[in-house]
């Protein structure tokens, strides 16, 4: 089903000027769907959907808060209560920048149905969204960061996140109730203009609660960034990493983990050349990456292009690819993405999972405008035997403005999941609807 994101103030620190601003959201629309839950065996519905969202930004010259509400309210479904709260969302956060201190705070709580495809932002991370059964999943994340000494000889920077997933009313045994801590620090050493040293520490903790793999990582590393010459930029890190796994598996892999990169910068972007060779809790006990990659400045957008190869022990053959392309032009915007990212998942089990996203924005006139998006997420499990999975979202929509606050939207959407050893899944959804925006501004 299509998904109205609202509510959300667009972080723009970097050219929003300073001020306050509270906006208020509200969409009531009439929705049918041959098979809303997306179920192997799903029965059509028609039904009421009432979205809404609510946000507040307040920005000055060296800080930045910001809060987001939302969640769909469903009206009228068969079979469930007369009205029930879905992919619902908070999200807080706060930024202190000045030129020598960093200071970041965040936090974010999400629920949504196991199914639903609000679950997409998490696929790099968690190649599991694709098996959709039925179910309930939450999603707690904090996170702080800060960094003293910015532009003096000596500096220091820390990372903290905590995130937590847990699943209700599903029977799929992947879909596992995990928690991660991350911590890191670093010390940066100024030696010139050209070179800086740097001293690291870091500390994972996953832990499958339950059934699976857990994991503790603990490294100690160091660094230094090399100006070769104005326009070309070398760095170098090594690091000493132990990986010890408790639970379904019991073992450690320890070792040295190097990574070296080069960038020259080009009249119009940059280019360049990375290597990188980490201990793993794989088979193997190790991850190795290589990359070129290509940033350039476009008349109306930008191009990055990164392709790779990774593998297990050394180098390998298995690519990766990254492309992020935008055009804008004079009533429209075209924008593409496809990355690819290896993933562990909470039993050990190694992922290539592929995202491509596609979107299309045009203007029709002063008082109408339609969009057309296109997702498609793939799961390639690398071990023997592993089970596969792939899905499709295509929604398009239409928008009238009816006055300057009310408008008139509708929209079709159609999705596709299947995966190795079930059952194919298909949904089509139409809704019609009015939505209102409310902006205030002291």
């Amino acid at each position: 089903m299509i998904l109205c994101t609202v509510g959300a103030v667009v972080r723009a620190q970097d050219v929003a000027p300073p001020g306050f601003i509270a906006r208020f959201d509200v969409t009531q629309r009439l929705e049918y769907s041959d098979n809303p839950d997306l179920e192997a065996d799903g029965e059509s519905d028609f039904f009421g959907r009432t979205v809404l969202g609510f946000g507040l930004e307040s920005i000055t010259s060296v800080d930045r808060i910001a809060l987001n509400l939302s969640t769909d309210i469903e009206e009228g479904r068969d079979n469930q209560s007369s009205f029930d709260l879905t992919n619902s969302t908070v999200g807080l956060n706060y930024d202190r920048n000045t030129r020598n201190a960093l200071l970041g705070l965040n936090a974010s709580y999400r629920e949504s149905d196991t199914n639903n495809s609000s679950l997409d932002a998490d696929f790099d991370q968690d190649g599991n969204i694709i098996n959709q059964d039925s179910g309930t999943r939450q999603s707690y994340n904090f996170g702080l960061e800060g960094a003293i000494g910015r532009e003096a000889p000596i500096g220091a920077s820390f990372n903290w996140r905590y995130s937590e997933l847990t699943f209700s009313g599903t029977n799929d045994p992947d879909l596992t109730d995990q928690s991660t801590n991350e911590v890191s620090g670093q010390v940066d050493f100024r030696i010139d203009r050209r070179i800086t040293a740097n001293l690291t520490a870091s500390y994972r903790d996953f832990d499958a609660q339950g059934d699976g793999v857990n994991r503790e990582t603990i490294g100690f590393g160091a660094g230094v960034v090399l100006e070769v010459t104005p326009i070309l930029t070398a760095d170098l890190s090594l690091s000493y990493d132990s990986i010890e796994r408790s639970g379904n598996e019991v073992g450690t892999d320890e070792g040295v983990s190097v990574g070296f990169g080069l960038t020259r910068a080009l009249p119009n972007g940059s280019v360049g050349l990375n290597f990188a060779s980490d201990v793993s809790s794989n088979d193997d006990g190790r991850r190795s990456f290589l990359n070129v990659s290509r940033n350039l400045e476009l008349p109306r957008g930008a191009l990055s292009v990164t392709l790779g190869v990774t593998g297990a022990d050394v180098v390998g053959t298995d690519p990766l690819v990254d492309i992020e392309y935008r055009h804008e032009l004079p009533t429209a915007v075209l924008s593409f993405g496809l990355a690819q990212s290896v993933n562990t998942d909470s039993n050990n089990d190694e992922d290539i999972n592929t995202s491509l996203r596609a979107s299309y924005d045009q203007r029709i006139n002063s008082i109408s405008s339609f969009g057309l998006s296109v997702s498609f997420f793939n799961r390639n499990e690398l071990q023997q035997n592993g089970s596969d999975g792939k899905r499709l979202d295509v929604n398009l929509t239409y928008r009238y403005d009816l006055t300057r606050d009310w408008g008139l939207v509708s929209g079709f959407s159609h999705s596709f999941s299947a995966e190795d050893n079930a059952r194919d899944r298909r949904s089509n959804t139409v809704f019609v609807g009015l939505q209102r925006s409310f902006n205030w501004t002291p």
